[in-house]
C-alpha cells in the first residue's frame, strides 16, 4: 500500500517538475515492445497504474523498468483503454500540446476513477477480418478445459473444420487398432493443454483475420465495447453487445422521426 502511494506521488511529482504534457506515439519501430502491444501512431499515453501520467519519456521509461508488468492507459481517437506493458516501449514519444491536455485530463481522471483495481483484468488479443468482423481471444497459454474436453473446446470456439478432421482421424485410427485411437487421444489432450492458444491464433489467420490490437480489460464484453467505440461498424464472432447501427438505417430512422414531427 505504501509503495502504491509513493508511486502515485512520484508520478504527480514528475508531472509538476518537468514537462506537464502527455506523451504521444511519434513513430513505431520494428521489433519494439510498442509494436508488440499494437500501439499506433498518435496514440497518447495518459495513465500509468491507474494514475494520470504527464511527464518526460525518461520518467516513463524509469517507471516501466521498475516493474515487470505495468498497466498503461491509452487514448486512441478519444477512446480510452488499457494495455499491459512488460518494460520500456522502445520507441520515440513526443509531447502533446497544452490545449489537448486540458480536455484529455478530465476525461482520464473520470475513466480511471471508475476502475476499482486491475486485479481481475486479463490480456486480450483482437483479430479483425472482412466486413469489420472481430474475434477476441483471452490470452491463456495453459487451458485445462481444452486438455480435458478437447472436442467440446473445439465446438465451443466454433472451430468446426478442425473438429471434423479430428473426429474423422479418430474414427480411422479406431477402425484399425483400439490402441491407436487411445494413443492419439492422449497425445491430443497433452498438446491441447499448452497449444490451445496457438490453435485459436492460427485459425484466425486461416480465416484471413489479421492481428488488430491488444487490450487489458475485465472481460470480453468490455473489449467489444471499446472496439465498438473505435469502429462503429464492428461485428463479433461471439457478440455480447448489440449489433452496430448502420448509418443508412440511422438516417432513415431520423428521417421518419422528422416527418412524424412535421405538422400535417
Amino acid at each position: 500500500m505504501e509503495e502504491n502511494i509513493k508511486d502515485k506521488a512520484d508520478i504527480s511529482q514528475g508531472s509538476q517538475d518537468g514537462a506537464v504534457s502527455f506523451l504521444k506515439v511519434d513513430a513505431l519501430r520494428k521489433g519494439s515492445h510498442a509494436l508488440a502491444l499494437m500501439l499506433r501512431t498518435d496514440d497518447i499515453i495518459v495513465g500509468l497504474e491507474k494514475v494520470p501520467f504527464r511527464g518526460t519519456q525518461k520518467i516513463l521509461n524509469e517507471k516501466l523498468k521498475e516493474n515487470s508488468e505495468t498497466v498503461l492507459t491509452i487514448s486512441r481517437k478519444n477512446v480510452l483503454f488499457n494495455v499491459l506493458a512488460k518494460g520500456p516501449l522502445g520507441i520515440k514519444l513526443i509531447e502533446t500540446n497544452t490545449d489537448e491536455d486540458a480536455v484529455i485530463l478530465e476525461k482520464v481522471k473520470s475513466y480511471l476513477d471508475n476502475i476499482i483495481n486491475f486485479d481481475d483484468f486479463k490480456d486480450f488479443e483482437v483479430f479483425k477480418g472482412k466486413k469489420n468482423m472481430y474475434n477476441i481471444l483471452e490470452v491463456n497459454e495453459s487451458s485445462l478445459f481444452a486438455s480435458l474436453f478437447p472436442l467440446v473446446w473445439f465446438f465451443h470456439n466454433k472451430l468446426y473444420l478442425p473438429l471434423f478432421l479430428i473426429i474423422l482421424l479418430f474414427i480411422l485410427l479406431g477402425s484399425v487398432e483400439w490402441w491407436l485411437f487411445l494413443s492419439s487421444w492422449i497425445i491430443l489432450t497433452i498438446y491441447m493443454s499448452k497449444g490451445s492458444m496457438s490453435i485459436l491464433r492460427a485459425y484466425c489467420l486461416f480465416n484471413e483475420m489479421r492481428f488488430h490490437s491488444k487490450l487489458y480489460a475485465g472481460n470480453i464484453k468490455d473489449v467489444q465495447i471499446i472496439i465498438r467505440q473505435i469502429d462503429k461498424k464492428s461485428n463479433y464472432t461471439f457478440p455480447l453487445i448489440d449489433p452496430p447501427i448502420l448509418e443508412e438505417k440511422q438516417n432513415k430512422e431520423e428521417s421518419k422521426t422528422n416527418l412524424a414531427a412535421q405538422p400535417s
